[in-house]
C-alpha cells in the first residue's frame, strides 16, 4: 500500500532535480536509477516472503536448524535463539525464524525438533524482516542436538562465544557485559540495568557493534590507506605506471577529478612506483575488508554491520583502482548493495541510526573544517605567527580545535539520529551530547585493548600479556560505565515523544541549520537561538504529552499483550505466547520506561516465567469463576471479569473504553465498547466501534479498518496509529 507513493516520491524528485537541477541535473537519471532499483528490490523480497508466509505461517513443522544466535532463556533450561532453517518436513528450506523457548543449546550448533511457525505482527514485522526473521517459532517437542553445524555463519557464531569467554575469562559484572558487548556483540552478559543506563545517558549505539566499531578496527589495521590524500597521490602514481592514456581515463573516471576540486592539489611527484609497491598496496588493502566480513560474521550480519563492512569494500576497491571513495557514493552503493539482498535491511533501526551518524559526522566534519580554515585565514593564527608562539599557547589552540571539532561531530550526529529515534517511536537522551564529547574518546583505546585482550587470551602461554591488556581494557569500561551510571540517574534523562511532533521539530532544527551554514552565521550567534528552539520544542512535546495514554499491541499475532501507558505508569493486559515476554519487554525498554505498575495476566494456566516482571500482577485464572477484579493507574481504570471459559478486561480512560478478550467470553447482554483491542478469540460478547489488531481474524469483517495503536487524551480527542 505504501510503495505506490513512496516510489512516486522518489520519481517525483528525480525528475525535479533533471529539469531544474541546473548544473546538477546530471544527478537525476542516477537518482532515477537508483529508485527504480530499490522498488525492483522490493519487489523482489515481498514475493519471497509472501510465498514463505502462505506456505508455513500458523503450521507445525518439523525443522532441521543451525542456531545462529543464542540470548540468555527465561531458564536454565531454555534459551531464546535466532535459527537459520535448513529443512521443512525433510524437504530443503532457506529462511529464519526466531525462537524464545528453545531447549539449551550454543550457539554453532544443528539442531532438530517440531516448532509451529508464525509471521510476526504487523507492527514488528519490517524490524523482523530487516532481520531476516520470516517466522516466530513455538518449540513444541522432540528436540535433538545433531552436533555442530557447517558454514561461515555457524563457525562465526562459535568463534564470537570463544572470543567472548577468552576476553571475558578474568573479569565479572558489568565490566565484563560492556566489553562483550563492545569487541565481539556478546550481549548476553549486559545486565538490564546497564542496558538501560547506557540507554539514559544516550550511549545505547556504544554497546551495539556498528560502522563505528568496525572503522575503528580496520583503520587501526591500516590507517594510511583511509587518508583521501594519499589515496590521490597513488592514483597519479598508478596512472604514470599503466600504458598510454588508459591510466588517466581509469583515474578520471572513478572520481579522482572530483576529489581534486574538495582537496588541495597533490604534492609534485617525487620518483615512480614499481609494480611490486603498486601489488603491495593492493594486497594491504584487502586486510581491512577481511576484518569487517570477520567482523560482520561474529556480530550475526546486523544490517548496520553490514552497511559498515560494504563502505569499507567500496573503499579498499578505490584503492585498487587507486581513486578516493566518496562517502555519499558509498552510502548509496551499501544500500543498494544490502537492499538487493532483503529489501527490508533499510528498515533495521541500527541500519537507520548507523545511516543519519554518518550523515551527521559528515556535516559536523565540514562545520568543523570551515572554522579551523577562518581561524587559519587570521593574521594571528597564521602558521608563521603560531611557529613562534609559546608552547603553552600552542596547546591550547590544539586541544581547542580539538575539542571544537569533536563538539561539533558530536553535535551534528545526535542531531542526525534524533529524528530516527523519535519517528520510530524509542526514547532519546539530552544527554547525548555531553556523553559524545566527554567519553567517546574512551571507545577507541578499549576496543583496541578489548581485541587484542581476547586474541591473547586464546593462547595460554599469553596469559601475561592478556592480563595486562584486560587490565586497560577494564579501567576503560569501568571509567566508562561510572560516567554512564552517573548521567543516568541525572532528572529527565530518558524521554519519548509524539513521533509526528518530533518529525516537525526535527525538520524545523535542520532548515534552520542549514540557513545557518549557507549564510555563514557565526558559531556563537546560531548555537544559541538553536538551543532555544530545541528547549522550545522539547519543552512543548513534554507539555502536549501530558495525560496522554498510549495504547499499543505488541508480540504474536494469536496472542498479541496490550500496553498503555500514562506519564510514566505502565498497565500491561498480558495474553503470553512465547514471544509476549520478549515483545513487552523490548517495548518497555525502547520507549524508556521501567516495569509495569500494574499486569493484568489473561492467560488461563499463567507461567510466572514467560511472564514479565512488574509492581503489581494480577492473575486472571486465580480469581475465580465469575469474579471481578477493579483497579487504576492514573487516568486508567481496569476491570477483569472471569468466567469457566474466558476472561476479559475492560479500560476506562476518560470517556473512552476498551475491551480485550482472552478465551471463550459470553454475556447473556452485548455491552458497547469504542475499542477492541483484537486477538484470535471470538469478541461476539461486545460492540465496537475501532478496531486494534496485528492481523486480520477469521471472525473479522474483511472491510473492518483496523489499526496497531491509539493515543488518548482522558479529556477528549483520539489519534490512531496504523
Amino acid at each position: 500500500m505504501t510503495l505506490g507513493p513512496l516510489a512516486a516520491f522518489f520519481v517525483g524528485i528525480c525528475l525535479a532535480v533533471m529539469l531544474l537541477g541546473g548544473r546538477r541535473r546530471g544527478y537525476g537519471p542516477w537518482l532515477l536509477a537508483g529508485a527504480m532499483l530499490g522498488i525492483g528490490f522490493t519487489l523482489r523480497t515481498q514475493a519471497r516472503l509472501e510465498a514463505l508466509t502462505s506456505r508455513y505461517d500458523n503450521t507445525t513443522v518439523r525443522l532441521v536448524a543451525s542456531v545462529e544466535e543464542v540470548r540468555e532463556g527465561y531458564t536454565r533450561l531454555n534459551v531464546r535463539a535466532r535459527l537459520r532453517v535448513e529443512s521443512v518436513r525433510g524437504q530443503e528450506a532457506s529462511f529464519c525464524c526466531w525462537c524464545d523457548n528453545l531447549p539449551a543449546c550454543e550457539a554453532g550448533d544443528r539442531i532438530e525438533g517440531i516448532f509451529t511457525l508464525e509471521s510476526p505482527g504487523q507492527e514488528d514485522r519490517p524490524g523482523r524482516y530487516a532481520d531476516e526473521i520470516v517466522f516466530l517459532a513455538d518449540y513444541s517437542q522432540q528436540f535433538a542436538c545433531l552436533g555442530e553445524a557447517e558454514g561461515f555463519r555457524a563457525w562465526s557464531a562459535r568463534l564470537q562465544q570463544t572470543l567472548s569467554d577468552a576476553l571475558c575469562k578474568d573479569m565479572e559484572g558489568d565490566e565484563a557485559g560492556a566489553l562483550a558487548a563492545m569487541v565481539v556483540g556478546d550481549r548476553n552478559r549486559i545486565s538490564t540495568e546497564l542496558n538501560s543506563a547506557y540507554r539514559a545517558a544516550g550511549l545505547s549505539h556504544v554497546l551495539v557493534v556498528s560502522g563505528m566499531h568496525v572503522t575503528i578496527l580496520c583503520g587501526m589495521g591500516l590507517p594510511a590507506l583511509w587518508d583521501m590524500k594519499r589515496w590521490l597521490t597513488a592514483g597519479q602514481k598508478l596512472a604514470l605506471l599503466l600504458p598510454d592514456k588508459l591510466g588517466f581515463k581509469l583515474y578520471r573516471r572513478f572520481g579522482v577529478r572530483l576529489a581534486q576540486m574538495q582537496l588541495r592539489p597533490a604534492r609534485p611527484m617525487e620518483g615512480c612506483f614499481s609494480r611490486r609497491r603498486v601489488w603491495a598496496l593492493r594486497l594491504r588493502a584487502l586486510g581491512p575488508v577481511a576484518l569487517a566480513v570477520l567482523l560482520t560474521g561474529i556480530t550475526g550480519f546486523t544490517p548496520s554491520v553490514l552497511r559498515a563492512a560494504a563502505a569499507v569494500a567500496i573503499g579498499a576497491f578505490g584503492v585498487w583502482v587507486m581513486a578516493p571513495a566518496d562517502a555519499m557514493t558509498s552510502l548509496a552503493l551499501a544500500g543498494l548493495g544490502m537492499s538487493a539482498f532483503n529489501s527490508y535491511a533499510v528498515c533495521d533501526v541500527g541500519f537507520e541510526l548507523s545511516y543519519a551518524a554518518v550523515m551527521g559526522t559528515l556535516a559536523g566534519a565540514a562545520l568543523a573544517r570551515r572554522r579551523t580554515q577562518r581561524l587559519n585565514d587570521r593574521p594571528a593564527f597564521r602558521r608563521e605567527g603560531m611557529g613562534q608562539a609559546p608552547l603553552i599557547q600552542r596547546a591550547a589552540l590544539r586541544l581547542a580545535r580539538a575539542v571544537w571539532t569533536t563538539g561539533c561531530i558530536s553535535l551534528c550526529a545526535s542531531a542526525a539520529t534524533f529524528p530516527v529515534l523519535v519517528l520510530r517511536g524509542m526514547s532519546t537522551s539530552p544527554y547525548a551530547l555531553i556523553s559524545g564529547v566527554a567519553v567517546l574518546w574512551v571507545v577507541q583505546p578499549m576496543m583496541i585493548l578489548g581485541i587484542l585482550a581476547a586474541l591473547t587470551g586464546l593462547v595460554p602461554a599469553l596469559y601475561p600479556v592478556y592480563h595486562l591488556l584486560a587490565m586497560g581494557a577494564g579501567a576503560l569500561a569501568r571509567l566508562l560505565n561510572a560516567w554512564v551510571e552517573m548521567v543516568s540517574q541525572w532528572p529527565g534523562a530518558q524521554m519519548a515523544f509524539d513521533s509526528r511532533y518530533a518529525a516537525a521539530v526535527s525538520l524545523i532544527l535542520m532548515g534552520l541549520c542549514y540557513l545557518a551554514y549557507q549564510g555563514r552565521v557565526r558559531a556563537r550567534f546560531w548555537v544559541p537561538a538553536l538551543v532555544l528552539a530545541a528547549a522550545v520544542g522539547i519543552g512543548g512535546a513534554v507539555v502536549l504529552s501530558r495525560d496522554v495514554v498510549q495504547v499499543a499491541l505488541v508480540g504474536s499475532t494469536q496472542t498479541p499483550s496490550v500496553i498503555l501507558t500514562q506519564n510514566g505508569q505502565t498497565v500491561v493486559l498480558y495474553r503470553g505466547g512465547s514471544s509476549g515476554r520478549t515483545a513487552v519487554e523490548g517495548w518497555l525498554e525502547s520507549h524508556g520506561l521501567s516495569q509495569p505498575c500494574l499486569l493484568v495476566d489473561l492467560r488461563s494456566e499463567p507461567s510466572r516465567v514467560t511472564r514479565p516482571e512488574a509492581d503489581r500482577v494480577i492473575l486472571a485464572s486465580g480469581l475465580g469463576d465469575y469474579a471481578t477484579y477493579r483497579g487504576q493507574r492514573g487516568d486508567m481504570k481496569v476491570e477483569v471479569l472471569c468466567l469457566p471459559q474466558g476472561r476479559a478486561a475492560l479500560v476506562t480512560v476518560g470517556r473512552w473504553r476498551l475491551a480485550a478478550v482472552n478465551g471463550t467470553f459470553e454475556l447473556a447482554q452485548t455491552m458497547e465498547v469504542d475499542w477492541l483491542l483484537a486477538s484470535p478469540s471470538d469478541p461476539s460478547a461486545f460492540r465496537w466501534e475501532g478496531v486494534l489488531a496485528l492481523k486480520e481474524y477469521d471472525w473479522m469483517d474483511p472491510d473492518t479498518p483496523r489499526a496497531s495503536g491509539l493515543l488518548l487524551r482522558p479529556g477528549g480527542g483520539v489519534r490512531v496509529r496504523q
